[in-house]
């Protein structure tokens, strides 16, 4: 009986182990900015993956940034070397609007679709520039900051407002009237790309070339970071940009590795950190993509024919 016992606990236990060993896999919504290319992965159906070409100029003038899933299958994208914004059809593969005005909109980096229709482009202008589009696209506003020098990743709050990194280490949050109503500096981050606010109020950001993510609370200190350099032997913090915080706590970020095409071959395009800062999946195809600089996670109960943003963290959409 005891026999019988033992081997049943054996059993148990290695089954166990076997399940916990499980690797991670993803589907994913890729920006390939080296290659000029969207893509879609999927870790366990890789003859469902595609790619679609977003341009051909060599210098970024032609790649896609920002990625914002706005319904009806759709994804929102910023196109920095025409002006404007563009929105792809996932099912067709196909672009199905595009708003431009050049060189008006020249250096969009980001795009946000408000939930009422409306299109906010953030632009480098030799200052930050946010220009307001009506659901038509029609301009109704523009936003100068003078003060401010560049822009990547713009972001709603659930206030309405928008945060997003400048001059190389700030985060700053403004409202739609123009006024700034806070501006945190970050130790050690170089060209912040991305920042939201948690659920709990603190801020999360990539520090671009300062190679991590890091948590900030409402009197601007760090409480939490994630990556650093140098990292962990086999991996490689060159530049963390956009970044999606799962359902479950971890965080994927794409780890950005270069301008050019075949930049990839230097490291892992995108890494997911546990809640404790361990590495839990890392994603490398150079071959199929080049350097990743966008990223949304659509195994984390993602319905791409709903619009989502992240104003309390985690992607939602709305009712």
């Amino acid at each position: 009986m005891k026999s019988r016992y033992f081997v049943f606990i054996l059993i148990c236990f290695v089954c166990a182990k076997a399940f916990a060993a499980e690797p991670v896999k993803h589907r994913l919504l890729l920006n390939d900015e080296s290659r000029f290319q969207l893509l879609s992965v999927d870790e366990i159906d890789p003859e469902s993956n595609w790619v679609i070409k977003a341009g051909e100029k060599i210098g970024g003038g032609d790649c896609v940034r920002d990625l914002q899933l706005i319904g009806n299958h759709r994804v929102l994208t910023a196109i920095p070397g025409v002006g404007g914004f563009r929105e792809y059809d996932l099912t067709t593969r196909k672009v199905v609007r595009e708003v431009t005005n050049s060189p008006r909109y020249r250096n969009s980096m980001t795009a946000v679709r408000m939930p009422d229709g409306r299109t906010l482009l953030g632009c480098d202008q030799g200052h930050v520039r946010i220009f307001v589009l009506d659901a038509e696209g029609r301009e109704t506003n523009a936003l100068d900051f003078p003060q401010f020098k560049v822009i990547r990743l713009m972001r709603r709050t659930c206030r309405d407002t928008l945060l997003f990194g400048t001059n190389t280490d700030h985060i700053v949050e403004v409202d739609l009237k123009g006024n700034m109503l806070r501006d945190v500096q970050i130790p050690d981050a170089q060209h912040v790309y991305q920042v939201i606010e948690l659920a709990n109020g603190n801020l999360l950001c990539a520090a671009g070339y300062g190679g991590f993510l890091a948590e900030i609370d409402r009197d601007g200190k760090i409480v939490k970071t994630w990556g650093g350099n140098p990292p962990p032997e086999g991996l490689l913090y060159y530049f963390m940009s956009q970044f999606q915080v799962l359902k479950n706590g971890n965080i994927v970020v794409a780890t950005w590795t270069g301008h050019d095409p075949n930049d990839s071959n230097k490291g892992q395009q995108l890494v997911e950190f546990d809640k404790d800062g361990n590495v839990v999946w890392t994603w490398h195809d150079p071959k199929l993509a080049g350097s990743i600089h966008g990223v949304i996670v659509l195994d984390d109960g993602i319905d791409i024919g709903r619009f989502y943003d992240d104003t309390h963290g985690v992607l939602s959409f709305e009712e």
